[in-house]
């Protein structure tokens, strides 16, 4: 099958066009405040801070989260908990990162120590340079009066405005 003289040339055009080098969103140094639902399945206030390392394709960023539903029937669900995440795949307007959380959380009236790894992307609208949404998938290890393994809540959305 032979392609049109058109078809190379889109192609050529295509090829030529992209980017040498992707640039990933520059957070060192950077303040963010938002809410997001990754760590306990709440929606809850979200902080976050990129240290500065000097490369604007490495973030290494902390973050702290809380969250409370008084309404649930009985006694409140809450968290509170820190994430530290580490930042491994540059792209355009996008930062793919790895993360671990811990913190304490009460659901149900069970309470229990929280760890949470979890892998997460944060996207940027072009012409939205300092508005974040991300999404994430995280496993939640809960240790208190017996051990319990889930992805309840997960994957979470978010957002994160950054100062």
């Amino acid at each position: 099958m032979t392609r049109s003289p058109l078809f190379r040339i889109a192609l050529a055009a295509l090829a030529t066009s992209a980017p040498a080098m992707a640039q990933a969103k520059d957070l060192n140094g950077r303040f963010g405040v938002g809410a997001e639902q990754s760590f306990g399945g709440l929606s809850a206030l979200s902080v976050r801070f990129g240290f500065p390392t000097g490369k604007p394709t490495l973030n290494i960023g902390v973050g702290v989260d809380a969250g409370l539903d008084a309404l649930s029937g009985g006694s409140p669900d809450y968290y509170g908990g820190a994430r530290l995440y580490f930042g491994v795949v540059a792209e355009d307007n996008m930062n793919l990162y790895l993360g671990a959380a811990a913190g304490y959380a009460s659901v149900g009236g069970t309470n229990a120590i929280r760890i949470a790894p979890d892998i997460g992307a944060e996207f940027f609208l072009f012409g939205l340079e300092n508005l974040g949404f991300l999404a994430e998938m995280s496993v939640n290890v809960d240790i208190g009066s017996a051990t319990e393994i889930s992805t309840w809540g997960s994957p979470a959305v978010g957002f994160h405005y950054y100062f």
